[in-house]
């Protein structure tokens, strides 16, 4: 018996004999005729290498038509992506510039209303001293009314008892003296001295009406002038009442306590007296009302004060764009905000304080880091160039240095940072809040 595989090899050539027979085929060249004879096993082999280098080639095209489409696809995609960030990039630009006018704008009426403040103050401290000179003078008048009262009821009871003096004398005389002529001489001299105290005391009558009439101008000198002092405070108490809200909620949306900052304020600037505590001290309801009003005017400067040393405002005013938030980032803690702009862009500082580092340090590149009263710290690194020295004094708004790429970079930006006690805090917090006053 032969080999069973060698049978099943047989047997399945046969099979494919029949479909696929074998084939010679001729070549002819320079050195003669060969002849390549191709069984059934080599003429499927070579169909099915044909007809998988077809199906490759299929398979390749349509994968390279989809990858083209796909392309395509994404670059089109990419480009409006890209169109569409820059639009509105434009449009927040646009919105910055415009709340940046909105906010000199709103500076500007502050800055007026302080203004206005003070020329109302000091009107209503010259209307409190006319107010204190016209009192001097009706208290004057009232007292030279009382005197010259007195004198007009004494010379009444003179003339009166002149008068009885002299009917009795008349008598008398007509009873004890013959003559005539010497009751006439004494009736004339009673008679002119009854005439000159009536002359006297009509004289002070004049002096009563005229001194009357001098109280009625000066009470409605007086009462003008508490109408005036009236519609003067009313409007201070107006202005105060504008100032003291938007910086109120300015710390309340920064999440500062009001009550504690002011106390805070007052520490540093602790002097007492002046006209607000002789006011407080005055049981008069006016006085009461413009001991409120320079309390609302010490309250106000204490805010202003606090505002100008607590980091609300923006350290960038040039075109910028936020790169990069506050939080955890790539599994570390992201301590800042980064600010993206153009190479050398002005960088300012957000609060006055004191210059306590400027230099490099690893990581940050060049970096300033500024010390402000209430346990605030601000720090700006990547810097391209440090305009400020450790110890100089800055305000707010000074110019720290230009915007760079140094230190752990991917481009010139900005890393702006917050502390507060030494603990990192969100600067948006702050920036928001500060936006609609600075």
């Amino acid at each position: 018996m032969g080999d069973p595989k060698n049978l099943q090899s047989e047997t399945a050539a046969r099979g494919l004999a029949r479909f696929l027979p074998r084939q010679t085929i001729s070549l002819s060249d320079a050195h003669g005729v060969h002849t390549i004879v191709l069984s059934p096993v080599k003429r499927l082999m070579a169909i099915t290498g044909i007809s998988a280098l077809v199906i490759w080639g299929v398979i390749a095209t349509v994968t390279l038509i989809i990858t083209s489409l796909s392309e395509d696809h994404m670059r089109q995609r990419s480009a409006t992506l890209t169109l569409a960030y820059e639009n509105r990039l434009a449009e927040l630009t646009l919105e910055r510039d415009l709340l940046a006018d909105q906010l000199t704008h709103m500076t500007g009426k502050v800055l007026v209303a302080q203004d206005q403040m003070v020329a109302q103050q000091m009107s209503v401290l010259q209307l409190d001293a006319e107010r204190s000179e016209l009192d001097a003078q009706y208290n004057s008048l009232q007292s030279r009314l009382a005197e010259i009262t007195a004198e007009r009821d004494q010379a009444a009871a003179a003339s009166q008892r002149r008068a009885r003096e002299l009917a009795a004398a008349q008598s008398l005389m007509v009873e004890r003296l013959g003559g005539q002529d010497d009751v006439e001489t004494t009736i004339s001299v009673m008679t002119q001295a009854l005439a000159d105290a009536v002359e006297a005391r009509d004289t002070i009558q004049a002096d009563l009406d005229r001194l009357t009439e001098e109280i009625a101008a000066n009470e409605l000198q007086q009462e003008l002038a508490a109408q005036r002092q009236d519609r003067l405070l009313s409007q201070l108490e107006g202005a105060i009442q504008m100032s003291l809200v938007p910086l109120s909620a300015m710390f309340d949306a920064a999440g500062m306590d009001v009550d504690a900052l002011l106390a805070n304020v007052r520490q540093n600037y602790s002097g007492t007296g002046g006209i607000s505590a002789e006011l407080a001290e005055s049981d008069n309801p006016q006085d009461a009302r413009m001991a409120a009003i320079f309390e609302g005017l010490d309250n106000l400067a204490m805010l202003n004060i606090a505002a100008s040393e607590v980091p609300l405002a923006m350290p960038v005013r040039t075109a910028f764009r936020f790169s990069s938030g506050f939080g955890p980032r790539n599994g570390r803690m992201h301590k800042g905000v980064d600010l993206a702009g153009a190479h050398g862009s002005p960088i300012y500082s957000t609060a006055e304080g004191v210059v306590s580092f400027a230099g490099q340090q690893r990581g940050f590149g060049n970096i300033v880091i500024v010390d402000h009263q209430h346990g605030f710290q601000t720090y700006y690194a990547h810097m391209s160039r440090i305009a400020v020295t450790r110890g100089q004094v800055v305000a707010r708004g000074d110019r720290l240095g230009d915007m760079g790429s140094t230190g752990h970079s991917t481009g010139n930006h900005l890393h702006y940072e917050i502390h507060k006690d030494g603990i990192a805090i969100n600067p948006m917090t702050f920036i928001k809040a500060g936006r609609n006053v600075y």
